[in-house]
């Protein structure tokens, strides 16, 4: 009987995420486009490590019920954002993954960007009465607010997140990121300026050189 291994199912979001991530990077649309799939990134990226943490839930299942159900627990989570990282947060139980929501990205933390992302949705798409800016007022200002959606810290945050969920998928799960599938999505000029980036500080083995 065929079934979906946890291995196949985290690399298929993985990458999706990815891509998302690899798009942000290279459009220019700061209002727009650019935290809008940053925020569809964060996402699949979130959802990656959940689906790793809850393969006992689809794994013996049948292809096709495995399908069905690992939709229902991408449904599940929805777009809330504060939830699957809390859920992250206490499977991972480490103060080295804590640091990177506490850090600071541009004069954000990664705690403000989870909360001002649940806003993307919306705001990239459609006008709303209360975005997300309002509640970041510049002191001494009236009428005067800073837009955290635009800042370049969204991007920072959600590379280093990104980065933390490929070390914690390699130690808890033993699931690494292939470096060749990497490389066939982040092609280019603007692959490398993202690569310099993305790859900073880590290790030479961060990305996996077995191959699929």
């Amino acid at each position: 009987m065929e079934k979906l291994s946890k291995e196949v199912v985290v690399l298929e979001w993985f990458f999706r995420g990815l891509e998302d991530l690899f798009f942000a990077f290279r459009v220019e649309s700061p209002f727009r486009y650019e935290p809008y799939f940053n925020t569809m990134a964060f996402e699949m990226i979130c959802k990656t490590y959940l689906l790793a943490k809850e393969a006992n839930q689809y794994e013996n299942l049948p292809i096709n019920e495995a399908i069905n159900k690992i939709d229902k627990l991408a449904r599940y989570w929805g777009h809330n954002f504060e939830i699957m990282v809390e859920e992250i947060k206490n499977n991972i139980n480490d103060t080295v993954f804590t640091s990177v929501l506490s850090d600071n990205y541009d004069d954000y933390t990664g705690d403000q960007f989870v909360k001002v992302m649940e806003s993307a949705y919306f705001e990239c798409r459609y006008p709303v009465p209360n975005p997300i800016h309002e509640r970041f007022p510049v002191e001494g200002h009236l009428d005067m607010y800073w837009e955290p959606l635009c800042s370049s810290g969204l991007g920072k945050f959600c590379f280093a997140f990104t980065r933390k969920i490929i070390t914690y998928l390699k130690k808890n799960f033993n699931i690494v990121i292939p470096k060749t599938e990497f490389d066939k999505i982040i092609t280019g000029e603007a692959g490398v300026r993202f690569c310099n980036l993305f790859l900073e500080n880590t290790a030479d083995d961060f990305l996996s050189s077995k191959v699929k």
